[in-house]
């Protein structure tokens, strides 16, 4: 059952108008920062600029107060100083405002004076119904509203990953680096202090979001950890929940406290309850940009039996190496797949799993390969490497060519790189057709570091490539993917 908190917050997400209190032209301030955002973000409803000294702000009219605003407003967010902001929320209160975020520091996070005024702006929001964001937060995105309004203007696309972070500044990195890597968000929230609304909360929303796949969190602190874990189970089961828990140390509750207020506890229970719960539990935040792009973009494996495609052996002995110090297992494959590979390839190649494809400019093996394995019933998931990042590599000795050939003709060259570019674009395409096919998945390891991201998405198709930059990440990804099926499994047998 959604609990009383949490009804209404579509509204707050999908907001029809927007109203920023504390607006402001001053390049850099918070006000500037958040309205800008907004209005670059290309938010398709009403925004009101709020600010008593200003009569237009990026060519919107700006209004003195709340209250002077003739429309009805949605959602409002809130950059003036601590001490004004209850009688912000007062305002908001009397206009009907369902949502607030609160930009603003000062608040618990500064010690008991602070703390008493962050009750105070609590009682206020309870007593109007108003939904309350923070404070103290970066802010929030909800990419399928079209709306963008944190202060670090990045603006991942629309897809099916959400992400709460109690801690805007590192939840704002990683929205950059997901809109670098091709994630597409379904809705990024920095909690901040959580004084109203909490990590459960948005999970008990999310839980009903049919945008939202996968969730992301970052948390330092959660004030009920029964409710949390009856709630994380219960979303985890439908939605895989990746969290990272800062405030693992004494070093790191410390820090937490003078950033948010939180208080964290004994991060060995706290992690032992979240495994009992299912949650996928990862150390770095980098790692939850990677098992989100694998979570969101492939299928779930049904075991943990893994075949690998390698252009070149050594990184087929690591990638083994690396599987078997993650529970998953590399069989030995039948002969007759060893056969079918083998008639594309010289008779010293490997001829077992890993299969490595000696340096083979055939374009064509290593979609046999990976297409053999998907075949066989023995094998879970195919690792492959190396068969993109490889224009990057051409790219460059076409460059070399030109300068120091002054013979070699511009067409061929432009060709060669055109058939590259090709290739890479056809070989994920077919790698996402293999997936549809077989309804296993495929991890990509590339060659070199890509402008193009991790996730490469096919037009039309349910699962997109997905391709990380060391053996490492991709087999990390898939024995945490393992891991979710596993449990999924279990529970689903319990039931």
């Amino acid at each position: 059952m959604v609990s009383d908190v949490v009804s209404g917050l579509d509204e707050v997400f999908h907001p029809t108008s927007v109203a920023v209190v504390g607006a402001s032209s001053t390049f850099g301030k918070w006000g500037q920062m958040i309205l800008t955002n907004i209005i670059g973000g290309g938010f398709k409803g009403k925004i009101f600029p709020v600010n008593p000294k200003s009569r237009t702000i990026c060519g919107l009219r700006a209004y003195r107060a709340i209250s002077e605003i003739p429309d009805s407003v949605d959602l409002v967010f809130i950059t003036v100083p601590a001490r004004m902001v209850p009688e912000v929320l007062n305002q908001c209160g009397a206009k009907g405002v369902k949502g607030a975020v609160v930009i603003s520091s000062g608040f618990s996070e500064t010690g008991d004076e602070g703390r008493l005024l962050e009750q105070e702006i609590v009682n206020i929001c309870r007593r109007y119904g108003i939904k309350l964001i923070g404070p103290n937060t970066m802010g929030i995105i909800s990419p399928y509203a079209g709306l963008f309004a944190t202060g670090v203007h990045s603006r991942p696309g629309p897809g099916p990953v959400a992400f709460i972070s109690q801690s805007g500044n590192m939840g704002n990195q990683l929205i950059h680096w997901a809109r670098q890597q091709g994630i597409g968000i379904s809705l990024f929230v920095g909690s901040g202090n959580e004084a109203m609304l909490g990590c459960t909360d948005y999970l008990e929303y999310l839980e009903q979001d049919p945008n939202t796949r996968i969730i992301m969190l970052y948390l330092e602190n959660v004030r009920d950890g029964r409710r949390f874990l009856e709630v994380a189970a219960r979303v985890n089961y439908e939605k895989p929940i990746i969290l990272l828990k800062g405030g693992r140390t004494q070093a790191g509750i410390s820090a937490a406290a003078s950033h948010t207020g939180a208080m964290g506890g004994e991060f060995r229970i706290f992690q032992g309850a979240c495994r009992q719960a299912g949650l996928i539990s990862v150390d770095a935040p980098a790692e939850l940009l990677d098992l989100s792009a694998g979570f969101s973009s492939l299928p779930l494996p049904k075991g943990n039996r893994v075949g690998i495609v390698t252009l070149g052996g050594g990184w087929g002995v690591v990638t083994a190496d690396k599987c078997n110090e993650n529970g998953l297992v590399v069989p030995p494959i039948p002969d007759k797949i060893v056969d079918t590979i083998g008639k594309y390839l010289p008779p010293f190649w490997s001829k077992g799993n890993p299969v490595d494809l000696v340096g083979t400019r055939d374009l064509e093996v290593p979609v046999v390969a990976v297409e053999e394995l998907l075949k066989y019933e023995g094998i879970d998931a195919v690792i492959t490497m190396g068969f993109v990042g490889r224009h990057e590599l051409v790219s460059l000795l076409i460059q070399t060519t030109r300068e120091v050939d002054k013979t070699a003709a511009d067409w061929f060259l432009e060709q060669v790189e055109s058939l590259s570019s090709r290739y890479e674009d056809d070989y994920v395409a077919k790698m996402v057709e293999l997936m549809e096919k077989y309804e296993k998945p495929v991890i990509g390891v590339s060659l070199t570091r890509s402008e193009k991201g991790t996730v490469r998405p096919v037009d039309g198709e349910k699962y997109s490539g997905v391709f990380y930059e060391t053996p490492e990440n991709a087999v990390n990804a898939l024995s945490k993917m393992v891991t979710y099926t596993l449990y999924h499994r279990r529970r689903r047998a319990s039931l």
